[in-house]
C-alpha cells in the first residue's frame, strides 16, 4: 500500500512543481530504487545471519521513514529547480529502495507460501489506490507522501513486535512520534511545501514574473490537481510571452487567476451579476456566436473561471448551463461572491461539477449553442505537455454526441489555436458524413476565424459548426463583425475559403492527400485514441524521449543483472534462467496491458479519471489478491491448471475488445454508482485470474532455486515500466 501512495504522490508533485512530462519519473524512481533493493537481497541472501529478514524489514521501514521528509525539504529549499531533477530522483529513489527491500525480503523468506504474500501485497495496494484520492484531497501531495512514512514507522513497529525485541520496539515507537510530528508540521510550516519551478516555462511562474504585485493567495490539492489562486493582479503586464493572455490581463478586470498544477489558468473576472454590465466581453471574437441568436440556450463545458459564462449573459442568455471538472475551481469561483457576481448560484446558471462528456451523455436537453472552450495556454501546447494526455472532449464519437444535443440549427463551438484547425475540419467531414451529408456541402456548416494570424501560432482560432447550413444573415453578421474587429476568417460560406481547405471540401483532396500537407496532425481522433492534443508527427518529442530513456533504463537493470550473474556462480537448476525470465517478462507486459487499456475505456464510461483509477486499481489489486490466495488450492506445483488460468486471460481479454465499447456506450448515461458497480463486475473476473499466474510461478522457482526468486519479480516490475511509459 505505501510504495503505491508514495508512487502517485509523487507523480502529482513532479506535475505541480515542473512538468506534466515528470509525472513518469516517479515510475522511473520506482524502478530503480525497487531494482536496487532485489539485487541487494539477491547477493546477500546467503552471507546473512539467521532472522536477517526482521531486521532488513525493520531498517528498511525506519529508512522509508527518513527519506521521504528529507526529500521533500530538499525540493522545498531548491525552489524545485529541474536542475537538481537527478538529485531528486535519487532520493526518491533511495525511499522506493528501502520498500523494495521489504517486498524482498518478505517474498524470500516466505515463498513457501507466496500466494497469500502476494495476496496481502494487492490486497494492501487496493486499499491505497482508495486511500491515496482521499489522502491527496486531505493532505495534499506533499502530505501524503509523508503519510507514507508513518505507515511505514508502524509496519517497522510490527515488525519489531513479531520479533520480540524490546529495543527494536522501543525505537519504532520514537519514528512513529516522528513521522507524527512531520505531520503536524506540514500544516503548520511550509518547510516541506513544492513550489513550481521559478525558472520552468510554465503559466504560473511566468505569470507571477510578468505581473508584477500578484501574488498566491491560496493552494489546494485534490487527486487529480494542484490549484494556485493568484490575486493582487493590476492589468500593467509586463512583457508576456503570450499575447493573448497579455490581451486579456490588460481587459478584463480579473479578480483572480486559477492555475492548474502550475499550468493552465482560468480567469475569475470582477463582474455585479447584472445581465446588463460587462458587454464589452461580447465583442471577443469568441463571443461573438452567442449573439447570432435572441435568448441561445447555451451549454459551456469546461466553465472554469466562469468568464464564458458571463459573456453568454452579457450577450443576452437568459439559460446557461455550466459544467466543470474540478470541484476545487468551482468552490473557489463561488468563494468569491459578490466579486464575481455569484456567477455559479446566478437565476440564469446552472451549475454542474462533472465530467463534459458524461454530462451531456446524460442530458435530456438540447441546446443552441455548445460552447468548448480551452484553458490551455500557447506555453503548455507548444511544450508539448499536453501532448500525452487523453482528451474525450474532441473525439469523434464525443462530437456526435454534441450534435444529436443540438437544436435543428444548433451551433458547437471550439476555441483553441491554429494549429487545430485541420484537425477541426476533417473532424466535422466526417461528422457530417456519419449523419447522411456529404463532405461538400461542409463549407456550407462552417466558420473558421483567427484572431491574429492564419499562418503562424500563437494565434487563437475559433471554429464555428452550424447543425443546418449557415443563413445569410448569419454570414453577414459574422463578417461584418470580423471585419470590424480586424479577425482573420479562414473559412466563412460563400465568402472565405482558404486553401487547401477549398480543394479537400470541393473532393480534390481525399482525407490522406489533406493530412499530408500540414506539419502537425489533421486527422480526427476517436474514443479508441483520444490524442486530440498531440500534434507532432509521427509522435510526440517528449514521448519518444521518454520511450528511449524507459528502454534504458530497462536495459540497464535487465543486462547489468544478467552480467553480474554470468559472473557469479550459484547452483545449478533444472529451471532454466532463459524461460524463467521471458514468463516473468510476459506476465508484467500482460498485466500492464490490460489494466492500461481497460483504464481508458473506463475513463469514458465514468467521467472522472481519478475516480476511475481509483476503481480500476481497487478492483484488479482486490481481486487479483484474492486469486493469488487462491492460487495455491488451484494451480498448487503443476502447470496444467495454470494453462487454463491463461487461457481464460486471453479469452475475457478478446471478449472486453469485441463487447465493452457497445456495452460503455449503453449504459454511460446511467448513474454514477450504477456505473461504477457495472465496471467493478466487469473488472473482477480478470483481475482474479490475473492474481494467480506470478504467485504459483514464484512457488515453482522457489522449490527449484531460491536464488533467483527475488529477480523474478523485479523482471516483471521493469517491462511493466517499459510498457507502460511506450503506452
Amino acid at each position: 500500500m505505501a510504495g503505491l501512495v508514495l508512487e502517485i504522490a509523487i507523480t502529482r508533485i513532479f506535475s505541480a512543481a515542473i512538468s506534466y512530462h515528470f509525472t513518469f519519473v516517479a515510475v522511473s524512481v520506482a524502478l530503480v530504487g525497487l531494482g536496487s533493493s532485489g539485487l541487494l537481497v539477491h547477493h546477500w541472501l546467503r552471507k546473512i545471519k539467521e532472522g536477517w529478514a526482521a531486521n532488513l524489514t525493520i531498517i528498511a521501514s525506519l529508512g522509508i521513514t527518513l527519506m521521504i521528509p528529507l526529500t521533500l525539504f530538499v525540493m522545498h529549499a531548491l525552489a524545485s529547480r529541474i536542475t537538481y531533477l537527478p538529485l531528486y530522483m535519487l532520493m526518491f529513489a533511495s525511499a522506493f529502495f528501502f520498500i523494495g527491500i521489504v517486498i524482498s525480503s518478505a517474498f524470500n523468506a516466505f515463498a513457501h507460501v507466496a500466494g497469500r504474500l502476494y495476496a496481502a501485497d494487492l490486497i494492501g495496494a487496493s486499499l491505497g489506490a482508495v486511500v491515496v484520492v482521499l489522502l491527496l484531497s486531505a493532505l495534499g501531495g506533499e502530505g501524503t507522501a509523508l503519510m507514507v512514512g508513518l505507515v511505514s514507522s508502524i509496519g517497522a513497529t510490527i515488525f519489531s513486535i513479531v520479533a520480540k525485541s524490546r529495543k527494536k520496539i522501543l525505537i519504532s515507537f520514537v519514528f512513529i512520534a516522528f513521522a507524527s510530528s512531520l505531520l503536524f508540521i506540514n500544516e503548520t510550516m511550509p518547510i516541506f511545501s513544492i513550489q513550481t519551478d521559478p525558472a520552468a516555462q510554465k503559466d504560473l511562474p511566468l505569470f507571477l514574473k510578468e505581473n508584477p504585485g500578484s501574488h498566491i493567495v491560496k493552494t489546494q490539492w485534490n487527486s487529480f490537481s494542484r490549484i494556485d489562486v493568484v490575486e493582487g493582479i493590476t492589468g500593467n503586464c509586463a512583457g508576456n510571452a503570450d499575447p493573448y493572455s497579455q490581451k486579456q490581463c490588460s481587459q478584463t478586470e480579473v479578480v483572480a487567476k486559477i492555475f492548474i498544477d502550475g499550468g493552465a489558468g482560468t480567469n475569475i473576472i470582477s463582474w455585479d451579476g447584472n445581465t446588463n454590465s460587462r458587454k464589452e466581453l461580447s465583442n471577443w471574437m469568441q463571443y461573438l456566436p452567442f449573439k447570432m441568436k435572441i435568448d441561445p440556450k447555451v451549454l459551456i463545458i469546461g466553465s472554469g473561471g466562469g468568464r464564458d459564462v458571463v459573456a453568454a449573459l452579457s450577450s443576452g442568455s437568459t439559460d446557461v448551463t455550466a459544467v466543470e471538472i474540478n470541484p476545487i475551481i468551482f468552490e473557489t469561483v463561488k468563494s468569491y461572491g459578490d466579486r464575481a457576481g455569484n456567477l455559479y448560484t446566478h437565476q440564469y446558471v446552472r451549475s454542474y461539477v462533472d465530467e463534459g462528456r458524461s454530462f451531456i451523455s446524460r442530458s435530456q436537453e438540447k441546446y443552441d449553442i455548445i460552447y468548448i472552450p480551452f484553458v490551455d495556454t500557447w506555453a503548455s501546447v507548444s511544450s508539448g505537455s499536453l501532448g500525452v494526455s487523453e482528451n474525450f472532449l474532441y473525439t469523434i464519437e464525443g462530437f456526435q454526441e454534441y450534435y444529436d444535443h443540438l437544436e435543428s440549427d444548433g451551433k458547437i463551438i471550439a476555441v483553441r489555436w491554429l494549429m487545430d484547425s485541420p484537425r477541426f475540419v476533417s473532424t466535422f467531414s466526417e461528422l457530417l458524413e456519419r449523419n447522411g451529408i456529404p463532405r461538400t456541402d461542409l463549407s456550407k456548416h462552417l466558420v473558421i476565424v483567427a484572431s491574429d494570424s492564419i499562418t503562424k501560432d500563437p494565434s487563437v482560432t475559433m471554429v464555428i459548426f452550424s447543425k443546418s447550413p449557415f443563413t445569410d444573415s448569419e454570414i453577414q453578421f459574422l463578417s461584418d463583425a470580423f471585419e470590424r474587429s480586424n479577425y482573420k476568417p479562414i473559412l466563412i460560406p460563400n465568402v472565405v475559403l482558404v486553401e487547401p481547405y477549398s480543394d479537400f471540401l470541393n473532393g480534390k483532396l481525399s482525407y490522406d492527400e489533406f493530412y499530408a500537407m500540414f506539419k502537425t496532425k489533421a486527422h480526427f481522433v476517436t474514443d479508441d485514441s483520444p490524442f486530440f492534443l498531440s500534434f507532432e508527427k509521427p509522435i510526440p518529442q517528449v514521448l519518444q524521449t521518454l520511450i528511449y530513456i524507459s528502454i534504458a533504463i530497462v536495459a540497464v537493470f535487465l543486462l547489468g543483472p544478467y552480467v553480474w550473474l554470468k559472473k557469479n556462480k550459484f547452483e545449478k537448476s533444472e529451471i532454466k534462467t532463459g524461460t524463467a525470465a521471458l514468463y516473468f517478462a510476459a506476465l508484467g507486459m500482460g498485466f500492464i496491458l490490460i489494466e492500461l487499456s481497460l483504464l481508458q475505456k473506463l475513463i469514458l464510461l465514468l467521467g472522472n479519471p481519478t475516480m476511475t483509477f481509483a476503481i480500476l486499481l481497487f478492483t484488479i489489486l482486490i481481486a487479483s489478491g484474492i486469486g493469488s490466495f487462491a492460487s495455491s488450492r488451484i494451480v498448487k506445483h503443476n502447470t496444467r491448471n495454470l494453462t487454463f488460468v491463461i487461457s481464460g486471460i486471453i479469452v475475457l481479454g478478446f471478449s472486453y475488445a469485441m463487447l465493452l465499447p457497445t456495452l460503455i456506450y449503453s449504459i454511460i448515461s446511467e448513474q454514477f454508482i450504477v456505473k461504477s458497480l457495472i465496471s467493478v463486475a466487469i473488472l473482477f473476473p480478470v483481475g482474479f485470474l490475473m492474481g494467480m499466474p506470478l504467485p504459483s510461478a514464484m512457488r515453482l522457482v522457489k522449490s527449484y532455486s531460491a536464488t533467483k526468486v527475488p529477480g523474478c519479480g523485479q523482471l516483471m516490475a521493469h517491462f511493466q515500466f517499459l510498457v507502460q511509459s511506450c503506452l
